[in-house]
């Protein structure tokens, strides 16, 4: 509980502002820290089973049944850049359950150049790492609390930043009928240690609510996820675009502002999972948001569209994720979980306790 009063005490302190997008620093915090969340399109808030990778999503989502899971999780990025998590969980009776991550990025190697563009030889790199610890408890059968510390560091050639955010989140879980929600302040913090001097950015501040349905006589469980509450209109348009003409009549078309709905899809994820056994899941999902900034206007294609599956290889759990963010742009994500030690009395890996 200390920990959970420290994370309320940085929310009070830190500047509440509406950021999205390329107005924050330290952008990799939204990394998808598991292929099974990638394949549910980007967000699973309130699964509560023994996958370990969901308490680094949600630390609200730590339980018991995550005790002594270690996982691996490493994304074949875009344009010969990657990224890993790693975790660690471990549960004590009567206080709750910890976990510790890191996340680790590598952009690649760059080369020197002049303004002229005239290229030396000579090489620099770009990487971005994250080191968290995460706390969460049940208070009863059905809420439980999370929130985690991360002290972040970005290295860019000879330009650094530090900083430390957080993440707060409730969970509630109704066992009878399947259902559960999930609120959560996602990257809460602020920039200790700027880039440049006198040019303190800040953090992707994300606000969340999440809800998910189990349905009772069928294998199928459906999460649905609002994203960015903090700023209500999230999509890019440009005020001052000039009318366009249509081609045939030549007549001005005017460009009308996005109304309500359009506004409002813009922060909705939808993710999905395919309980087909035991051993063998099936997950998709759909980030609208992603399709509609990184799409192609002449082709779409499948951005914004996910899927994965994760399969029991004897006491290893291993989970492949797939997210298509651009007709020329595809994120494989892979991730491999086992547990050291010994298991709890259950073990209900995909499967969630209600």
């Amino acid at each position: 509980m200390k920990l959970f009063a420290l994370q309320i005490s940085l929310f009070i302190c830190v500047t509440f502002q509406a950021q999205n997008g390329g107005n924050s620093t330290f952008q990799f915090l939204n990394y998808s820290n598991s292929a099974r969340v990638e394949a549910a399109g980007g967000y699973l808030l309130t699964i509560k089973d023994n996958d370990a990778s969901l308490g680094v999503e949600n630390p609200s989502l730590l339980n018991s049944s995550m005790h002594g899971f270690l996982a691996l999780n490493y994304v074949n990025y875009f344009a010969n850049s990657n990224y890993g998590y790693s975790s660690y969980t471990k549960h004590y009776t009567g206080i709750g359950t910890f976990n510790a991550s890191l996340l680790f990025a590598n952009y690649g190697k760059f080369e020197y150049a002049d303004v002229s563009g005239e290229r030396n030889g000579s090489t620099f790199s770009a990487n971005d790492v994250a080191l968290a610890v995460a706390y969460g408890r049940e208070l009863d059968s059905n809420f439980s609390i999370g929130a985690d510390i991360k002290f972040v560091g970005s290295f860019l050639e000879a330009y650094n930043a530090y900083g430390i955010s957080s993440d707060i989140a409730a969970t509630y879980t109704k066992k009878a009928n399947g259902f559960a929600a999930a609120f959560m302040i996602k990257n809460l913090g602020i920039q200790l240690n700027t880039y440049t001097s006198n040019n303190r950015e800040s953090l992707p501040l994300n606000i969340l609510l999440a809800f998910s349905k189990k349905l009772k006589h069928a294998p199928f469980r459906f999460s649905f996820t609002a994203h960015n509450l903090q700023q209500w209109n999230i999509m890019y348009f440009d005020v001052n675009e000039q009318a366009a003409s249509d081609p045939l009549t030549g007549e001005a078309t005017a460009v009308k502002e996005p109304g309500f709905v359009s506004k409002a899809l813009y922060h909705l994820a939808i993710g999905g999972e395919l309980l087909l056994s035991k051993n063998f899941n099936i997950q998709f999902g759909y980030n609208h948001k992603n399709r509609k900034d990184l799409s192609s206007s002449i082709r779409p294609g499948a951005s914004g569209i996910s899927w994965g599956f994760g399969f029991n290889v004897k006491k290893l759990h291993v989970s492949y994720g797939m997210g298509k963010y651009h007709i020329a742009g595809t994120s494989n994500h892979f991730t491999i979980s086992t547990r050291i030690g010994k298991p709890p009395k259950t073990d209900s890996f995909y499967r969630q306790d209600y």
